[in-house]
């Protein structure tokens, strides 16, 4: 199947949006430049095609707006004026505020990719937009679980849960992070002792290799012959079965692996529960190396591959309570 044809619920969320949306005739050309600007986002994408074409979607709504309200004929000039304009009329319908970020993120996401863009996207901030609900849960996983989920693997064969259950832990990476990488990626992270690796956003961080990661790569490596095929997923194999057949091991096994006393019967664990695992690590440890909160944050958001520290307080659930 094509990733054109992948994700049921993306495209009926499309659809939805063609049925209520009246398209003006200056829309074409637009829509045209947008295509081929989506074709470039498809190749450097590694996320989830679901939240990709959804946020395609988003960014139709968009354009028509910039359409009917300004005449805009090129995509390259879109700037402040025109999402400020387009946050009001998504407040005035009756959009949340969650709903509208999601709107500026998608637009971000693809502005990237406009050839010589004209203006540069500001910040949320300059939109006004108020808070919204920031999902302060403990998600990360503990020892306990941890160290479970790791036996349960053993126990039924899948080395590969075991190895990308211990990476995430040890580097914060996103589970799609994890499988693009190569043999010849690994040994070069080995080698430097850091992990340079292209995130959401098309942002590349650096993440200091931890022993136990080390050793998983090292393992990896071993198993993999050429220096371009992916350490976990085997050649001829699709990524996001590789993907799916992981996270639901996880699914399958954790309810007898979560210490539901420590984090209530709504939260259970998840592969991304790592990333929040390790960033809350990482920040105990600035903490108490005497790290004032505020650079704390930052250094971490920087290890998480995201652009506002702020964003950090969710991965550390009830320690961000506290944190300005």
């Amino acid at each position: 199947m094509t990733a054109l044809g992948r994700g049921a619920e993306a495209q009926k969320f499309n659809q939805r949006n063609r049925e209520t949306q009246p398209v003006p005739p200056a829309f074409k050309p637009l829509w045209q430049q947008f295509e081929k600007i989506f074709k470039d986002a498809v190749k450097d994408y590694y996320g989830a095609k679901d939240t990709l074409y959804k946020n395609r979607s988003r960014m139709r709504q968009f354009i028509i707006f910039c359409v009917k309200e300004f005449k805009i004929r090129n995509l390259r000039n879109i700037s402040d004026k025109h999402i400020s304009a387009y946050v009001d009329y998504r407040r005035q319908v009756g959009r949340t505020e969650k709903v509208i970020k999601n709107d500026l993120s998608a637009i971000r996401m693809f502005h990237r990719f406009i050839p010589n863009a004209r203006y540069r996207i500001s910040g949320n901030e300059k939109f006004k937009l108020q808070s919204t609900p920031d999902g302060r849960l403990d998600r990360a996983w503990d020892d306990r679980e941890y160290q479970e989920m790791v036996d349960r693997a053993r126990e039924y064969g899948r080395s590969d849960v075991e190895m990308l259950i211990k990476l995430a832990r040890n580097s914060g990476l996103r589970i799609h992070e994890c499988l693009r990488i190569s043999k010849k990626m690994a040994e070069q992270f080995i080698d430097k002792g850091v992990i340079t690796i292209k995130g959401k956003g098309g942002r590349i961080r650096d993440v200091p290799l931890r022993d136990e990661a080390r050793t998983v790569l090292q393992l990896a490596v071993e198993r993999v012959e050429k220096n371009n095929d992916k350490l976990f997923v085997p050649r001829g194999k699709r990524t996001d079965l590789v993907k799916d057949s992981i996270e639901n091991f996880i699914r399958d096994h954790r309810d007898k692996c979560t210490v539901l006393n420590s984090k209530g019967n709504d939260v259970k664990i998840t592969f991304h529960g790592l990333r929040h695992a390790y960033a809350r690590e990482e920040y105990i440890k600035r903490l108490e190396s005497g790290i004032p909160e505020g650079k704390a944050q930052r250094e971490v958001a920087l290890l998480l591959g995201h652009g506002r520290p702020r964003v950090v307080k969710i991965y550390l659930g009830t320690l961000g309570i506290k944190q300005t």
